[in-house]
């Protein structure tokens, strides 16, 4: 899922290990995953007053939580304009303003958590990376206007004279945040844990079986019974479905060590471009810079981690022509395996066909973390037999809209009389 020294581990600590499954067990809940998308969705049910049990193969927050940048944005990898082609216009404006909310969501619900984890609001610069792409990016911003949100066109004179930045224009986007996702989802894990939620590490969920009206999950040599399962894995959540709906790819970051003057990196907004592969820069609270992209498909981990170099190598080069100036030495470099929709969007509930108290945080894409905080109240909507606004535009339901949701040709899933069984491809 990643390389083995993603910076906000390196920073943090592994932290004390944490207890492993040793017995069977019951409950009302069953998450697996232990990441920021997990967290979220256990926040999201400390006050339902149900028994909540978390699972994950690796401790918590080691995946690929660990290796995310963490740039917090509304802006989706797709373009409004281009995702209106899509879901039609009224969807499309739906996710972009349920991202904006997600800020305003979080900041209400875990300031004093927030201000531990090094949030901060910073503003988004969207780059065109050549001239090609102002006229896209500038019916992009008019797009953004039309619905409301807070953004302006900066032309290149005044891009390199506010940020330093070698492109012909940009949007400016004054919504946007940074955290350490590693922090906050320990803190949000500690939380809840004091409010009763169990977390067992280094227990994978081998498989689900649907057993009378619950779930068994073969956890190693133990059986845990539960009403409802959240998987929120990450991408290796797809091997739970019986369709792909993501692809998988590459990704590659560095950080560097602290700048001779700190504040320009914490001054520094989000940073991303118009471009495929495209870069991305943002700072950290202790002065540094993270930059990141090259991103590439997925082979193998072992590709991977053979690419690394020559990527790293990529974005000096590229963070060079964006600046005009040397990249800053380099203290930490990574790699991690992320998942990519068709549209940018997440899935997120229910799957169409499944037991409908089998959910999905698929939390995918450049905005897992916002995506996820409508994870957890979209997932308590469906464990309480409600639906949400959002089943629409973030859920499974929009399948037929989406051009490559595709049948597996190995789909793991195979019936056992009445009971569905959904264990690892074979």
């Amino acid at each position: 899922m990643r390389s083995r020294e993603p910076y906000w581990l390196l920073r943090n600590g592994i932290g004390p290990a944490g207890a492993t499954l040793d017995r069977s067990l019951e409950c009302d809940v069953a998450i697996i995953g232990a990441g920021i998308t997990g967290a979220l969705v256990a926040d999201a049910l400390v006050e339902t007053g149900l028994r909540v049990v978390v699972f994950d193969q690796r401790d918590i927050a080691q995946g690929s939580t660990s290796a995310s940048t963490a740039l917090l944005q509304y802006e989706i990898d797709t373009k409004l304009g281009a995702l209106a082609q899509l879901l039609g216009a009224e969807r499309a404006i739906r996710a972009y303003a349920a991202c904006a909310r997600s800020f305003s969501l979080l900041e209400k619900r875990m300031p004093e958590l927030l201000q531990l984890s090094d949030y901060e609001r910073r503003p988004s610069l969207y780059l065109a990376a050549d001239d090609s792409g102002v006229a896209e990016l500038k019916a992009e911003l008019a797009a953004r206007q039309a619905m409301g949100l807070q953004v302006s066109w900066l032309e290149a004179d005044e891009l390199r004279r506010r940020f330093g930045c070698h492109r012909p224009g940009a949007i400016l986007s004054e919504l946007g945040a940074q955290v350490d996702p590693f922090r906050l989802a320990r803190g949000l894990f500690a939380g809840a844990v004091r409010h009763g939620v169990k977390i067992f590490a280094r227990s994978r969920v081998d498989a689900i079986d649907q057993a009378g009206s619950v779930f068994r999950l073969r956890v190693g040599s133990h059986a845990v019974s539960a009403a409802h399962v959240v998987v929120c894995a990450g991408y290796e959540s797809l091997r739970f479905l019986k369709s792909d709906v993501a692809q998988i790819h590459n990704t590659f970051a560095l950080v560097t060590e602290p700048l001779d003057e700190p504040a320009l990196a914490t001054r520094l907004p989000l940073i991303w471009e118009n471009a495929t592969p495209y870069l991305y820069v943002r700072g950290t609270s202790d002065g540094r810079l993270i930059v990141g992209g090259e991103d590439v498909p997925f082979k193998s981990a072992a590709a991977r981690e053979a690419l690394l170099p020559r990527q790293i190598h990529r974005l000096s080069v590229k963070y060079g022509e964006l600046f005009g100036s040397e990249l800053p030495p380099v203290a930490y470099t990574w790699a991690g395996s992320f998942a990519e929709t068709a549209d940018g969007l997440p899935y997120i509930g229910a799957v169409e066909g499944m037991n409908p108290r089998l959910q999905f945080a698929l939390c995918y894409g450049g905005n897992g973390i916002t995506y996820s905080v409508h994870a957890g109240e979209m997932i308590r909507a469906g464990i309480e037999g409600r639906p949400h606004e959002l089943d629409d535009v973030f859920g499974f339901k929009r399948n037929g809209d989406i051009p490559n949701y595709q049948e597996k040709g190995d789909m793991p899933i195979s019936k056992k009389g009445t009971d569905l069984f959904i264990g690892e491809a074979r």
